[in-house]
């Protein structure tokens, strides 16, 4: 018990050092500098870092959240970020133990942050980050794939290549998750056509963030994923969504929005308990369709009230929701 105590705590320390790596890279790709060069500074008053200035989470709290020299405050970005990754860093080795999968599962958490950092920031998404994960998770599932082959002809002594085999491997089903990614996201954010000419309801990054998902968590697990992304964004803006649609008196919007909402953890519970599931083909495409079309008329109503009505408190990217739900389900 005390060895892994000590390893978990190892674990998490390398989490925070490179939380404050990703802190680097998120800041640096929006300001488009070197992720490199030139050495750590204050972006405020651009003075050079010490190296007792950099240690995660610590020097924030010595700091007291200003800067060594200018004393202007330093974001809590910093600390929020090196916390998360070292929390994450830790669970996934909870999860996976010393294994290719946790040094996979600590890769696709590491770029997960940066995309949501860079997403929620400034609301951009960068293709280097977002094809990194597609390369990644095609990599890994590559490799496992190529294992369970390897194992298959070391038990039995030849590799009986069937359509089973073939279409329920974890590569095609990482092909499969991208390509599906893909496709979901680019219907959606092509339906916003329909309320405002020329106008996109998601950003072409949007649709990158779910090939990447699709990528390592496979076509089934994404559908899971995009539903629980749609939850977590519900759940950031209900309040204050909800209050605007009663104030309104929209009941346009607010009956197909909550009944959305109740289908969709409904829906989620059952499909996370078993007792529905893609075994049973026919049931899973009709509760999907559904699921899908009170989703696409709540998110028109939506879409074409904040379009008439911009409000900022309402507005948040979706990448993050998805980078959440992606991260939850890596975990649990």
């Amino acid at each position: 018990m005390t060895v892994l105590l000590v390893i978990l705590a190892f674990v998490f320390i390398t989490g925070l050092c490179i939380g404050s790596f990703l802190n680097v890279v998120i800041l640096r790709t929006l300001s488009e500098e070197s992720i490199v060069f030139p050495a750590s500074k204050c972006p405020k008053c651009q003075h050079p870092l010490k190296w007792w200035h950099n240690i995660p989470v610590i020097s924030y709290i010595c700091l007291r959240g200003k800067c060594a020299f200018c004393k202007e405050p330093i974001s809590i970005q910093y600390p929020i970020v090196e916390l998360l990754t070292g929390i994450i860093f830790a669970l996934v080795f909870c999860k996976f133990g010393i294994s290719l999968d946790t040094i996979a599962g600590w890769i696709i958490a590491s770029l997960l942050i940066v995309i949501a950092g860079t997403d929620f920031k400034e609301k951009v998404v960068y293709d280097i980050h977002t094809l990194s994960l597609v390369g990644v998770g095609l990599v890994y599932s590559a490799i496992v794939t190529g294992y369970g082959l390897f194992m298959m002809h070391q038990t039995t002594g030849s590799i009986e290549f069937s359509k089973q085999l073939l279409l329920n491997n974890p590569f095609t089903n990482s092909v499969l998750g991208i390509i599906a990614g893909i496709i979901i996201m680019e219907v959606f954010a092509r339906f916003g056509y329909l309320v405002q000419k020329g106008v996109r309801m998601f950003e072409v990054g949007d649709t990158y963030i779910a090939a990447g998902l699709g990528a390592f968590l496979g076509w089934k697990t994404l559908i899971l994923a995009l539903i629980l992304s749609v939850i977590i964004q519900v759940v950031y803006f209900l309040p204050f969504f909800i209050k605007d649609l009663i104030g309104k008196k929209d009941w346009k919007t607010f009956i197909p929005f909550i009944l959305f909402v109740i289908y969709a953890i409904t829906f989620f519970s059952l499909q996370h308990t078993g007792v529905i599931d893609i075994d049973n083909f026919i049931l899973y495409i009709i509760l999907t369709i559904i699921l899908a079309g009170l989703g696409i008329y709540t998110c028109y109503q939506i879409f074409r009230g904040l379009r008439e009505n911009p409000s900022s408190a309402t507005c948040l990217p979706f990448g993050p929701a998805m980078v959440v739900a992606a991260l939850i389900l890596l975990i649990l």
